[in-house]
């Protein structure tokens, strides 16, 4: 993914937005933003401020404040800054000064000079670099820098602390965030998007976690059911980088993160993220950071991951590890197949279980989907076979254009 598209899903999953002061590049860093497809979600505008007067005229500084400190100075790429940002009226705002050469610079400010500085609620931090090669060289060098600071700084200016720690990671690479977290003895989970539209400080949480392997149109419709008939404000999906019982097996977690951004990145109300741990009751605890008390959990499942989440084989001690989940949440079940509301019923008659029977909910997914599953998906593209009626077109061009599951 180039630095342009990632500092895009950031801006919009953190309904953000930037404006651009512009000097040396001339216009080189707006033209990167603006190639993103969508880019009008989080992007206000951009000024060329070439002269001095323009400096001053749109970005209200002072022609003294320029003549005593150098168009090309810290203080004028801090002021730039700041007055792109007060005049579109943006959380961020991104501004470079300098000189490209190959003529233009002084002993202070040599060729190569250029100063960058974002401003946001966390104050405008400027960082010098000393480029070299030819002017065009050197305009798109500065305009890298320009998206590697604004990386950084984006990250602090998220409000709450523990979406900036873990997105830092997100804006490094997703593959190095991945290959983190599958190390990692501890449950973690990571908040890759947050829904804009979504719980602000109390509401019901869906929860749906699966290997997304790849997302299908059940997905899709249990994910609709559920918010519809669970009366859910936001739903969390959760793709796990390693499932309860299965190896890992088709695409790669990038990729898969990926089909997911494609298939419900512009949902107000969806956020997506990573979990390293299968058992939903080691969810919890690490889902507590960004959604705390009085938030409550509905984890999303069908009637065949239900079976599982029950199966004693995954718990030392599972009277006492399902007392524990229950208590902290409930659960939304979809029919699967062959099993009904009538299976769901029976299943919980059982002695052991039947004390949570209270927290659990059946949810209807229309017949058509319910014998969906991504292993179907799977099992088809080996063979060459059509997906189509299986998952959502946008989904079926990205595997397409990737060439993922056709390894037979």
């Amino acid at each position: 993914m180039k630095r342009e598209e990632t500092i895009g899903d950031f801006l919009r999953n953190h309904g953000m937005t930037l404006s651009v002061a512009e000097s040396c590049t001339g216009g080189l860093v707006s033209d990167r933003i603006t190639n993103v497809a969508g880019s009008s979600d989080y992007f206000e505008g951009g000024v060329v401020s070439y002269s001095i007067k323009a400096k001053a005229q749109h970005l209200g500084i002072p022609l003294k404040y320029i003549e005593r400190y150098g168009a090309v100075s810290r203080q004028v790429a801090k002021r730039m800054a700041e007055g792109v940002r007060k005049v579109f009226r943006t959380t961020l705002g991104l501004s470079i000064t300098g000189v490209a050469g190959p003529t233009g610079g002084t002993k202070k400010t040599p060729v190569g000079t250029v100063f960058i500085a974002v401003a946001g609620e966390r104050g405008t931090p400027v960082k010098k670099s000393k480029l070299k090669g030819s002017r065009r060289e050197i305009k798109e060098e500065a305009a890298e820098k320009s998206l590697q600071l604004l990386c950084e700084q984006m990250v602090r200016n998220v409000r709450n602390p523990e979406i900036r720690i873990q997105n830092s990671e997100c804006v490094l690479g997703i593959k190095a965030s991945i290959d983190k977290l599958s190390r990692s003895r501890e449950s973690v989970i990571l908040l890759i998007q947050k829904a804009p539209k979504g719980i602000k400080r109390e509401g019901r949480l869906g929860i749906f976690p699966a290997s997304f392997n790849p997302p299908t149109l059940a997905h899709l419709a249990l994910i609709k059911e559920a918010m519809k008939q669970g009366k859910l404000d936001e739903i969390l999906i959760l793709l796990d980088i390693q499932a309860m019982d299965k190896a890992p097996v088709g695409a790669a977690v990038e990729d898969r993160l990926t089909l997911l951004k494609k298939a419900f990145g512009r949902d107000p109300k969806v956020s997506i993220g990573l979990s390293n741990r299968g058992l939903f009751l080691e969810k919890i605890k690490p889902l507590r950071k960004y959604y705390p008390a009085p938030i409550s959990f509905f984890f999303i499942v069908g009637f065949d991951t239900i079976v599982r989440v029950l199966d004693k084989k995954y718990y030392q001690n599972r009277s006492r590890s399902l007392d524990a989940l229950f208590s902290q949440c409930q659960f939304l079940v979809a029919n699967r197949g062959e099993y009904q509301e009538r299976a769901l019923e029976i299943l919980f008659r059982r002695r052991e279980i039947k004390a949570y029977k209270e927290t659990v909910s059946f949810i209807t997914v229309p017949e058509r989907f319910s014998s969906v599953s991504s292993t179907l998906v799977r099992e088809k593209m080996r063979k060459g076979q059509s997906i189509n009626g299986l998952v959502p077109a946008s989904i079926h061009q990205v595997i397409k254009k990737k060439k993922l599951y056709t390894e037979k």
